[in-house]
């Protein structure tokens, strides 16, 4: 197994602020972006929080982030997608990731954080039987495609307008700066197998070994060169994410 090679080094943050003044801890979060960039850091990451005294819409405050910053990466770790809508979170992720000029890094997971507060407040009915899973990621990413809805003859009016419909801003290059957050060798090869990029934090499954350093390099390399093999070659990052090559700077076969 081959030693990791760091090429990005980010930071997260939850964004923290007091009960009785957000407004001072989400200022001085995105001035830590600020402080961030200016030190030279790569990236600069949100952890997304629900009920917490933390950032819970991530899109939003990323939208804030990249008006007060110009180069730095500016990333979600994750949000968890089972309280998403597909089609509405990738609405809010690509106007923001227009205006930070194509500099988001969004990461997701699976579940539900807090189901048991949240689940009733979030669906009408049952939602215990939908799909919360990855197939409610691989569904946003569609979205974020941007593929025309309807037939070849729909269109859409509005005021002086005719178009086409599908998600608007058009923005497919996001789609490359998909995340997941895997943790066990089965998360991984999803990922693999959709071409998301993969993030590893500190929990992770440790199938075949209680070492924490050899069960994240097994997710970081095992899968991967699996993949490499089948698909293509993967680029790694950092100790903590690897990025497969995207199909359109692939060799052909």
């Amino acid at each position: 197994m081959s030693t990791p090679t760091i090429t990005s080094l980010a930071f997260p943050t939850p964004g923290n602020f007091a009960d009785d003044d957000p407004y001072t801890g989400l200022v001085e979060t995105l001035q830590l972006f600020e402080y961030g960039e200016r030190l030279g850091y790569d990236g600069a990451w949100i952890r997304r929080r629900h009920l917490e005294h933390g950032v819970g819409s991530a899109a939003v405050f990323l939208a804030a982030a990249g008006q007060r910053t110009e180069r730095v990466e500016l990333g979600t770790a994750v949000i968890p997608i089972g309280y998403e809508s597909p089609f509405r979170l990738a609405e809010d992720l690509a106007p923001a990731d227009v205006l930070s000029r194509g500099r988001l890094q969004v990461g997701f997971s699976t579940g539900m954080p807090h189901a048991e507060l949240l689940g009733d407040l979030v669906y009408d009915g049952d939602w215990r039987g939908f799909d919360l899973s990855y197939g409610r990621i691989a569904r946003l990413v569609d979205n974020l495609r941007g593929d025309y809805l309807g037939g070849p003859d729909t269109v859409i009016h509005s005021p002086g307008n005719i178009q086409r419909p599908r998600l608007q801003p058009h923005n497919p290059g996001l789609v490359e700066r998909i995340w997941y957050g895997g943790g066990s060798l089965r998360s991984v090869r999803w990922a693999a197998e959709n071409s998301l990029n993969l993030l590893s934090g500190n929990i992770v499954s440790g199938e075949d070994t209680d070492d924490f350093t050899t069960a994240q390099l097994n997710l970081i390399f095992r899968v991967p060169v699996s993949h490499r093999e089948a698909r293509g070659p993967v680029s790694a990052g950092s100790s903590g994410r690897w990025r497969p090559t995207p199909p359109s700077r692939r060799p052909s076969r």
